[in-house]
């Protein structure tokens, strides 16, 4: 077998003998005839029970089998590798069996031996190196095939697909991220048939939402808003009574569902946005409010065989619980967020990416418990700020709207719940729900429709709570049905039901309160409003100075030696400064060591005059530049320059300098260089820099040439500046200043 020159696979061909006929022919490198008749086992999750020995025996020789298939896979060359993974069926139904099957990160494989647990994971990266060669279209410069060929070969053939991609990333995104998501890029990029459907299968994602409702009778069309009688029988299946195999497999299904789209949006950001067209952050946080609720209900009401079946499941149940919040952030922050955060930085627009935001955050307001669970891992202030930095415009009330919901919503269904008394949560919470009017004063809903049970609910989050004379009002009514019940505990219900009167009583006859209600006393009492606190001007009071060490108003002990009035101290001159020669003895040494050799010491007397300054030097002649042009000897370079003794380290005291007509007699006098230039030579020089000024000054010609010949240009310039400026000069203003003398 020989091929062609081409090194593209899909363009190479290769010349091959017909038995049929005895001829030579010429067919793709990529045809059947060079598959080999190879079968593949499919894959089987491994025993739950490893004292089972005969279920794990037989497992492990189909692992073994698995790997040493997928082994010989590997090392066949490009082309042979390639129409073995094109046309043999039996390589993919084992790959979809592993990937479908095989434990995700979250079940463990830590009942199995030590052998079972080698193999598990030996077969385990066997299959993402299978994966990852089939998704590379060039291996080498030798070996590749067309990109455009390359994608077409993928999606005709299924060698990949929307469900077998999310599998890779739940089972491969943990540790390989960056691989995968190079890999599954290049597969979206050279087909983009896979982008159609990742969109076709966001409305089956919904779809199973809904049929996962519908089992557990929590279905939009088996759930009315009016209380239901108790001799009726609700529609749909009962989770409490619900077979347990049937919850086990739901709960299951719920955290696969999870943490399998989790994964692929870490793994692939920009499949946020399909899911994000098709409405399913509104739907993801419905689905939470109304099926995981139930489900802990259920879970901690029904009977279980043991106790570790019941917390299995309940593990199972929260990481799906998890996953799914986790999955509605890596939307929300891919789609709204990150280009805000993006763009801005840019000066591009942002306000249809703020608009989403807050569109998304409004709209699942009403979901209260998945609000309070997604605000626990991820505070919504930090995304308000975060829009508020941005040079888009944004209404505070929206703000302030989604803000105080999401704080009802923690306050009602978070793991930290403050009670609130009534009054103070009708200022602060109704005025998330109806705002302020223009007179600064606080609007109320329609009248009555507070009282509403649907006014109520499609309030939400955000519902007003009732003002002291309401909230006795409805604990009046119920404790008139069931007087048994605590006042507190009835307020707590009203909360928990939106204020309806009969949902309440319903639910507690019926003995299906919430979980957060379960397990409180039905005789708690209710806790009556702190006396408003009095306030003085005082405390009304704010100034830069609060709180200092001097503040009257807050301390009852000043010191007082800090105060004083005027200046503190009062020596302008220094002279304390300049007499304190306490430092003098520690410093003589070192200024002994710079001292002068010809004398035993520089605080000498007698050095005195030749080191003091002579104020009365003539610097006449300093201007001169005498000396400068000599050359220097030999002994002024390497003569030192006499030291000078700083004046505050010599002894003399103030009677010594006042008295200074006797010291100039005993000092000898200061001697100087006496050499005065010749006059002569300085004449001579100065009569030279006057010619130099004189020939760089301009010659102002105002006479011209004669009567009748003209006159240049110049000439006319300087005559017009000689007229404006002739008062500058000689005495051509005598009448402008006699005008002036005469004014005074």
């Amino acid at each position: 077998m020989s091929g062609a020159l081409d090194p593209a696979l899909d363009k190479r061909q290769t010349t091959v003998r017909n038995h049929k006929t005895g001829r030579e022919e010429n067919v793709s490198s990529l045809h059947p005839i060079f598959k080999e008749e190879l079968h593949f086992v499919a894959y089987q999750p491994p025993p739950l029970q490893s004292s089972d020995t005969a279920a794990y025996e037989e497992w492990l020789e189909r692992m073994t089998f698995i790997e040493n298939d997928l082994q010989w896979l590997l090392r066949l060359q490009y082309d042979s590798f390639w129409c073995q993974a094109v046309f043999d069926g039996t390589l993919q139904n084992c790959l979809d069996s592993y990937l479908r099957f095989a434990p995700r990160s979250y079940d463990g494989v830590e009942h199995l031996p030590e052998t079972g647990r080698e193999k598990q994971q030996t077969v385990h990266r066997l299959v993402f190196m299978v994966c990852v060669r089939m998704a590379t279209y060039k291996e080498s410069k030798d070996y590749f095939m067309t990109p455009a060929v390359f994608g077409d070969i993928l999606y005709e053939n299924f060698l990949f697909d929307i469900p077998k991609i999310m599998d890779l990333c739940v089972l491969y995104g943990a540790g390989n991220g960056q691989l995968l998501s190079k890999m599954i890029g290049n597969i979206f990029t050279h087909q983009r048939k896979y982008e159609d459907d990742l969109r076709a299968t966001v409305p089956t994602v919904l779809q199973v939402f809904d049929n996962i409702l519908d089992q557990c009778g929590l279905g939009s069309d088996q759930l009315t808003m009016e209380p239901h009688r108790l001799e009726e029988q609700l529609p749909g299946t009962d989770l409490v009574n619900m077979p347990l195999s049937q919850l086990q497999d739901i709960v299951t299904y719920l955290g696969d569902t999870s943490a399998t789209l989790n994964a692929f949006l870490e793994i692939y950001p920009s499949g946020c946005h399909d899911f994000h067209e098709e409405g399913f952050l509104v739907r993801l946080a419905s689905f939470y409010e109304r099926i995981f609720s139930e489900m802990r209900t259920a879970i901690k009401e029904r009977p279980w065989p043991t106790d570790s079946s019941k917390q299995s499941i309940r593990k199972k149940l929260n990481q799906g619980r998890h996953h799914f919040v986790k999955l509605f952030r890596q939307i929300l922050h891919v789609c709204c967020l990150q280009p805000v955060i993006e763009q801005s930085a840019t000066g591009h627009d942002v306000e249809g990416y703020i608009e989403d935001f807050i569109s998304v955050m409004s709209a699942s307001l009403s979901e209260r418990r998945f609000l309070a669970a997604y605000e626990e891992k991820y505070p919504a202030q930090d995304d308000l700020d975060i829009l508020t930095q941005t040079s888009y415009t944004i209404d505070e009330t929206r703000l302030s709207f989604i803000s105080q919901g999401i704080a009802s919503a923690v306050e009602a269904y978070g793991k930290k719940q403050h009670r609130v008394d009534s009054s103070s949560s009708q200022e602060t919470e109704g005025q998330a729900s109806f705002g302020d009017d223009d007179s600064g004063q606080q609007r109320s809903p329609p009248d009555g429709s507070e009282h509403q049970p649907g006014y109520m609910a499609q309030a939400g989050a955000c519902a007003a709570k009732m003002s002291g004379v309401e909230m006795d009002s409805l604990i009046s009514s119920v404790r008139d049905l069931l007087p048994d019940l605590g006042e507190g505990f009835i307020e707590l219900c009203l909360e928990e039901f939106l204020y309806d009167v009969e949902k309440v009583i319903n639910a507690v006859l019926e003995d299906k309160l919430p979980p957060s209600l379960t397990d409180l006393d039905r005789t708690l009492p209710r806790e009556l409003a702190p006396a408003p606190h009095s306030s003085s001007v005082l405390d009304e009071r704010q100034n830069v100075f609060d709180n200092d060490e001097f503040d009257v108003f807050r301390r009852d002990k000043i010191d007082t030696t800090k105060v004083y009035k005027g200046k503190r101290e009062k020596n302008p001159l220094g002279t304390e400064v300049l007499d304190d020669k306490s430092t003098r003895q520690s410093l003589k040494p070192l200024f002994d060591l710079y001292g002068s050799v010809d004398a035993d010491s520089i605080y000498d007397k007698s050095l005195y005059s030749d080191a003091m300054y002579e104020d009365e030097y003539d610097d006449t002649y300093d201007s001169n530049a005498i000396g400068a042009e000599d050359a220097d000897s030999a002994d002024e370079l390497s003569a030192r320059r006499q030291f000078v003794t700083p004046r505050i380290l010599r002894g003399t005291t103030r009677e010594q300098e006042d008295d200074s007509d006797e010291a100039e007699d005993e000092e000898h006098e200061y001697k100087r260089d006496q050499f005065i230039q010749d006059p002569a030579v300085l004449r001579e020089q100065a009569a030279q820099r006057r010619a130099s000024q004189a020939g760089s000054r301009r010659n102002f010609d105002v006479k011209g040439q004669g009567k009748g010949k003209g006159q240049g240009e110049e000439v006319l310039r300087n005559r017009t500046w000689k007229e404006k400026n002739k008062g500058l000069k000689a005495n051509h203003n005598r009448r402008a200043l006699a005008d002036r003398k005469r004014g005074k």
